[in-house]
């Protein structure tokens, strides 16, 4: 396959969201070696940890039949890697799977999505969720400078499950005006890790807390099938670890034990709020659950339906859907769907000229309507906790 066959492609970071763990499941190396075979060219890969990204470059190099990774480079930074390559390696893609503190700014170091677009103009990004971990001032200030760039994809994957489209068919093919979504999501805390290497996941100034780094997804899915809401609307009640109900009683996490207590992260946090249509939105987040990883649902409602996805994170979504005319309700599974593959698909299209760019489902400036909305949940449910004292 000659050079200009192959589609150019630019990682941002050598950790897991890249290429794998075995606690996650993001790769999305794996993915674009699926979606483009012997066209993938990964021209360089940009990591801090230059010895590590060798050794990560090292063991794709190593798997017999894989292509994509003969002549990849590794750079310090972004500026390296647009010095280092050639004209006929300039990317078609870059993948930034860097943590948020180093995106959604214009603040030096934490800036790389704003970086990529003005070095790389003619290049679409596709950026992880949560977009930053800056100030929503700053988050808006990135958003003008995206817009400069190329084309943006945001690693909401759930918004491309089978399941979800099928969702939006029913919808859009039977007229409904959506009422109400309610959205559950329930983390297993053995599975965020009881060892003091997990401790950001506890802590509010690391992970950004249960809404922001977490919940986003549901928040974001629940976005998708309605307007946009309405942030004066937002009412939050809180368990905190303060509170009598919030004693995990299998935390065994010291660091956690030693956080102050307005960095504890709730352990339970229900919001609700109404959209601009005038239809009302919930979302139940609680780390709470011991066995397993995740349980979550999300429930639309509409005038005699009732659709409701269950365990969007696993490898076969379920969809029941009750109708008119009956009072039990249809299950649909979705065996072997895989958001993350369906997201870079969609977005290798479009930038091959095969879809349109509406196949892109969150784009950075849709994405930042999610990140505000999760940031006025949690400052709400601080407000009540505040004010009842179970938070300094």
């Amino acid at each position: 396959m000659t050079m200009s066959n192959k589609f150019n492609v630019l990682i941002l970071g050598a950790g897991r969201i890249n290429f794998g763990s075995t606690e996650a499941s993001w790769a999305h190396s794996l993915r674009l070696e699926k979606k483009l075979g012997p066209a993938l060219n990964v021209v360089g890969l940009v990591d801090i940890n230059v010895a590590y990204a060798e050794k990560i470059i090292a063991s794709k190099r190593a798997i017999e039949g894989l292509v994509g990774y003969e002549h990849t480079k590794v750079f310090k930074t972004v500026a390296d890697a647009e010095a280092g390559l050639s004209e006929e390696e300039m990317p078609k893609l870059v993948v930034n799977g860097l943590p948020a503190n180093y995106r959604g700014t214009t603040i030096p170091n934490h800036d790389l999505d704003v970086q990529v677009a003005k070095l790389f103009p003619t290049a679409a990004q596709f950026i992880e969720k949560p977009i930053s971990a800056g100030s929503l001032d700053d988050v808006t200030q990135a958003n003008e400078e995206l817009q400069k760039g190329g084309l943006t994809s945001v690693g909401y994957m759930l918004r491309y499950l089978q399941a979800v489209t099928e969702m939006k068919k029913i919808i859009a093919e039977n007229n409904l005006t959506v009422m109400c979504t309610q959205a559950t999501y329930l983390m297993a805390y053995k599975y965020a890790g009881l060892r003091d290497e997990s401790i950001d996941y506890w802590d509010m100034n690391g992970e950004l807390g249960p809404i922001v780094g977490q919940g986003t997804h549901l928040v974001d899915l629940s976005r998708y099938f309605c307007p946009d809401p309405v942030h004066d609307s937002i009412r939050v009640h809180t368990v905190e670890a303060s509170d009598k109900p919030g004693k995990l009683s299998q935390l065994t996490i010291k660091a956690e034990s030693e956080l102050p207590a307005d960095r504890k992260i709730p352990r339970i946090t229900n919001a609700i709020w109404r959209y601009e249509s005038g239809a009302t939105g919930s979302i139940i987040h609680g780390t709470c659950i011991h066995e397993g990883d995740y349980d979550c649902e999300l429930v639309v409602l509409a005038d005699g339906w009732k659709l409701r996805l269950v365990d969007p994170y696993g490898v076969a979504p379920r969809l029941y859907v009750r109708r008119p005319g009956t009072t039990s309700e249809t299950m649909t599974e979705f065996k072997n769907d895989d958001p993350y593959y369906n997201e870079f698909s969609d977005l290798v299209d479009v930038i091959q000229g095969k879809a349109n760019q509406s196949a892109v489902r969150s784009t950075f400036t849709d994405a930042m309507k999610t990140y505000k909305f999760t940031w006025a949940i949690r400052w709400a449910g601080e407000v009540e906790a505040r004010a009842r004292g179970a938070r300094q």
